[in-house]
């Protein structure tokens, strides 16, 4: 192929193609909201308005009345409440002041057992009044829209503080008087069982018996002693030293019956002296726990008692 033909062969053109046409505005005018859209809207509008108002004039106040009675019964139930209790804690620690618990008789131990029982319970149950009286309270607190506290909730809630801080007095007392009622039983029926058993299998010399009595006592008064130092309880310490004085006689006792069974005569004569000593020990420490009573009533259990009549009064 010549230089001539090369020349001449295929060929491609380029052609610029046309620029699209720009796309047609077309002005629309917005359209007019109808009246049958404005009369729903305004009416729409004017029910939410009197909805709310009658919330405010109708509802609000007639769910504030409810519970500003609701809070009213609950509170005139815990006055009440708070009122017998005071009168059964003031009774009660009348009888375990005067010369302490330790000293009273097995029934009156009893009676006023179940009179701290039914103070506690009492006590429980006009607790409860105040809670739900303060709920109340919350609850009025809370409703929206409300400009203001409602009146009620500025009068009895003061009431409501000096009950509660009434019955908390109330039922320190009412516990640590049951603690002590409990500790009384226990250790006067052991007391009375050394004089009963005890000291009968001594001066019968049936030693095997004493030391099984003196055993016994022992593992009884031994975790008394631990409750008699309970705070708790609110126990004169001078009655924890009685409870001391009766371990070491039952003790002392233990080991002059076992000496004695084994014909040890001279730890027998020891023991026996021991025994003798813890005795008088054990009396003079009951007989100064029973003088101390009063002022222990004074530096302990009045000042509560104070509070229990004080706030009482207070929330009535």
């Amino acid at each position: 192929m010549s230089w001539q033909e090369e020349a001449c062969g295929q060929r491609y053109l380029c052609v610029a193609l046309p620029k699209p046409a720009p796309a047609r505005r077309v002005f629309r005018p917005a359209r007019r909201v109808s009246w049958g859209t404005w009369i729903f809207v305004i009416v729409v509008l004017l029910i939410a308005i009197g909805s709310l108002g009658g919330f405010l004039e109708i509802v609000l106040p007639q769910r504030v009345g409810q519970l500003a009675q609701s809070e009213a019964g609950e509170l005139a139930l815990a006055r009440k409440g708070t009122a017998d209790v005071s009168t059964n804690v003031s009774q009660l620690w009348a009888d375990l002041s005067a010369k302490g618990s330790m000293s009273l008789s097995s029934d009156q131990l009893t009676r006023d057992l179940a009179l701290a029982n039914s103070a506690q319970k009492s006590a429980d149950d006009a607790q409860g009044h105040v809670v739900l009286a303060e709920s109340y309270m919350a609850q009025a607190d809370g409703l929206p829209f409300q400009l203001h506290s409602p009146a009620f909730i500025a009068t009895d809630r003061p009431a409501l503080d000096h009950l509660d801080k009434a019955l908390q007095a109330s039922q320190k007392l009412t516990h640590a008087a049951i603690l002590q009622l409990t500790l009384a039983q226990q250790v006067t029926q052991d007391a009375g069982k050394i004089s009963t058993t005890l000291d009968p299998a001594l001066n019968a010399h049936a030693w095997a018996d004493a030391a099984r009595a003196s055993s016994t006592l022992s593992d009884d008064l031994k975790p008394q002693q631990v409750s008699a130092a309970f705070a708790d309880a609110l126990l004169d310490p001078l009655w924890a030293t009685w409870i001391d004085g009766l371990v070491a006689v039952v003790t002392d006792a233990q080991q002059y019956s076992l000496a004695a069974a084994a014909n040890q005569t001279q730890a027998a004569q020891q023991s026996a002296n021991q025994l003798a000593a813890a005795r008088q020990h054990a009396a003079a420490s009951f007989a100064a726990a029973q003088a101390g009573a009063p002022a222990w009533q004074l530096k302990t259990i009045k000042p509560l008692l104070d509070t229990v009549t004080h706030e009482t009064a207070a929330g009535s």
